[in-house]
């Protein structure tokens, strides 16, 4: 028994004091062999787990099995809800990350029943890690914004230092580099006063990524030796193969293929050693790249098949792998192969570069500045959480059960809203389609009639009108007999012709060939005054009109329309005609003071009156109606900026 104890003390002194870890491994190997409390065991197992990770992954899962094993069997749950923790991180670092997921839920599950407020930061960061390299950075930066506030809430800078860090490679998967870089430099100023090595590596290692990625190789190889520097020094194996193949990615892209064939080949042995797989697929495509573009393609095709064969969940991965994959058919001739890589890049690349995740992400972003107020709120219930444990268990429940009700209250109105919102555009759509087939329409109508009054107005100014005045010539040779009915008969003739001669004026006006619309009605109204017993009027007010031809025709028709309309059916003694123009406004005003009409009955909405419907339409005018027994007023409002 005081072995035991001895032992214990011991491995708990070399771990305060932060000796050599090879020493404290060794220490615990001795803690296990000797003694006989499984809660112990199962607690050293786990911690040489730890240890481990990085350097041999096997034995890491091994030694989780043993300690897993050991809390089972003496019902600890807080043992085993550790052990899923372990095993989380140990699936994350092979690339099982549907695994990861799963494990560490099951972790998340039992820390919060427990309102152990640490332990959920921690498990919601590795959910956040996970996300990340799923490519799913909406989730990723969800978990990452909640395990912020709690570590700043309870203080802890080193924690806040690699998350920051965390949030800095989402953005940089976002291609958001000054976000990136600014969370970064947070993260290193955290660590470098901590003189938190590990942390500080991987700070680094992220910083060169950002700079290669944006093609500023010097910076980025300045980074990544840091990186590499410090990864050597801690012997970290995995972080030393993931820095190697990023300097070779920096190699490959400046043409120097054997500087990159060697990192490449350093950190395959490393992964093939210790069995990181979920990293080793991409360290095969890029050999395979290097070795297509030394013109290699046998050794390139072996290398780029050996990748396929690891089910790696990293869609970033399997992108580029096609892609090289594409490449490599491509140069070789084989375009079958070429094009089924072609389609599964395209796919990938379209899943990856998703608009609807960077609009989610700026949402997450103004919640997460917003949620900042309620810091202090945050850390007194903190607080409570840690004091009041059976009764905070049920509260925790029961606002995580809220939570989750408001959330998926909440994305089912977002997704209602969304759904009305493009409902609302496609009917939109279809309206202004309908309108523009309704105005095509109707231009092409407008255009006919006019054609149509043209052909009329010169076949009765050439065809009747000539006959009339022949007919009036023969019978003026017989005026020396001084028959009366024969002068009654000229007379006649002479009417005949100007009322002729008036009707082909009105059907094509030469003055709206020659003059201004407003002109044009001018003489129009001069000249159906002079025809007619009734007075007729014109006055324009405002700025000069200029419109194209086929506009002026269409406002002149209207008014010719409701001046003719108003001579035939009104009985009126008076007609006023006003033009007026401001700004970018066009009033017409035709106003008689005859007997009016019933403008709700169908039977009185004539030809003439849908015709000029028909032509405001076509000129996106709006069209007002006004009778009763003292007379009609017909008022049009033209908009020039729609004309345009």
């Amino acid at each position: 028994m005081k072995l035991r104890l001895t032992c214990l003390c011991l491995c708990i002194a070399v771990s305060s004091f932060s000796q050599d870890r090879q020493t404290i491994i060794d220490s615990l190997k001795v803690v296990a062999k000797t003694t006989n409390n499984d809660s112990i065991k199962a607690a050293t197992y786990g911690r040489l787990a730890w240890l481990t990770i990085n350097t041999d992954i096997k034995s890491a899962r091994a030694l989780v099995d043993t300690s897993f094993s050991l809390y089972k069997g003496i019902n600890n749950d807080k043992g085993i809800a550790v052990s899923y923790y372990r095993y989380g991180v140990i699936d994350r670092v092979s690339g099982n990350f549907s695994s990861a997921l799963e494990s560490m839920d099951k972790y998340l599950s039992y820390v919060e029943s427990t309102a152990d407020t640490i332990n959920i930061a921690n498990g919601l960061f590795q959910k956040g890690v996970i996300y990340s390299l799923q490519g799913n950075y909406e989730n990723s930066l969800k978990q990452y914004h909640r395990t912020y506030d709690i570590y700043e809430a309870l203080g802890d800078s080193t924690a806040m230092g690699f998350t920051l860090n965390s949030m800095g490679i989402v953005y940089k998967n976002l291609k958001k580099y000054p976000e990136a870089i600014e969370s970064y430099q947070k993260a290193v100023a955290i660590h470098e006063q901590k003189h938190d090595l590990n942390n500080l590596a991987n700070v680094y290692n992220s910083i060169g990524s950002v700079y290669a990625e944006q093609h500023k190789n010097d910076l980025a190889l300045e980074y990544y030796n840091r990186t590499l520097a410090i990864d050597k020094d801690i012997e970290n194996n995995w972080g030393t193969a993931k820095v190697s193949k990023n300097i070779a990615l920096i190699h490959i892209e400046e043409q120097q293929y054997n500087e990159a064939l060697q990192f490449l080949n350093n950190a395959l042995t490393i992964q093939e050693k210790h069995d990181f797989s979920g990293e080793k697929a991409e360290t095969l495509m890029q050999l395979g790249t290097v070795y297509m573009a030394l013109g290699d393609y046998r050794k390139s095709e072996s290398y780029m098949k050996q990748a396929f064969d690891y089910k790696v969940p990293s869609k970033k991965v399997y992108q580029d792998l096609h892609l090289q994959s594409y490449k490599l058919y491509d140069a070789l001739g084989d375009a079958n192969k070429a094009l089924f890589h072609h389609k599964k890049y395209t796919v990938y690349k379209d899943s990856i570069f998703n608009e609807n995740n960077i609009k989610n992400i700026n949402a997450l972003e103004f919640q997460y500045e917003t949620e900042k107020k309620d810091k202090a709120i945050l850390q007194q219930q903190l607080q409570i959480e840690q004091n009041e444990n059976a009764l905070q268990k049920k509260k925790t429940q029961y606002n995580y059960m809220t939570a989750i009700a408001a959330f998926f209250l909440l994305s089912a109105l977002l997704t209602w809203l969304i759904y009305r919102q493009r409902q609302k555009r496609k009917n939109q759509e279809i309206l202004t389609l309908k309108r523009e087939h309704q105005i095509k329409t109707l231009e092409t109508l407008i255009e006919g009639e006019e054609k149509e009054r043209l052909r009329i107005a010169k076949e009765l100014h050439d065809g009747v009108n000539g006959d009339l005045s022949a007919i009036k010539f023969k019978l003026i040779s017989l005026q020396e007999m001084n028959n009366r009915v024969i002068n009654e008969a000229v007379e006649m003739i002479d009417k005949s012709c100007q009322q002729v001669r008036a009707i082909s004026h009105n059907l094509i006006p030469p003055s709206l060939e020659s003059f201004s619309l407003i002109e044009a009605t001018e003489m129009f109204c001069q000249n159906m005054d002079n025809s007619y017993d009734i007075k007729i009027d014109f006055h324009f007010i405002g700025d000069s009109i200029t419109l194209k031809k086929k506009e002026e025709v269409n406002i002149f028709r209207i008014v010719q329309e409701l001046v003719t309309n108003s001579i035939k059916h009104s009985e009126a003694s008076e007609i006023n005609v006003q033009i007026s123009h401001r700004d970018h406004s066009i009033f017409i005003i035709v106003e008689d003071d005859g007997k009016g009409f019933d403008v709700e009955k169908s039977e009185s909405r004539g030809i003439g009156l849908k015709n000029i419907q028909s032509r405001a339409e076509f000129l996106n005018a709006e069209l007002d109606v006004i009778s009763n027994d003292k007379g009609t007023s017909f008022t049009i409002e033209i908009d020039t900026q729609k004309l345009e």
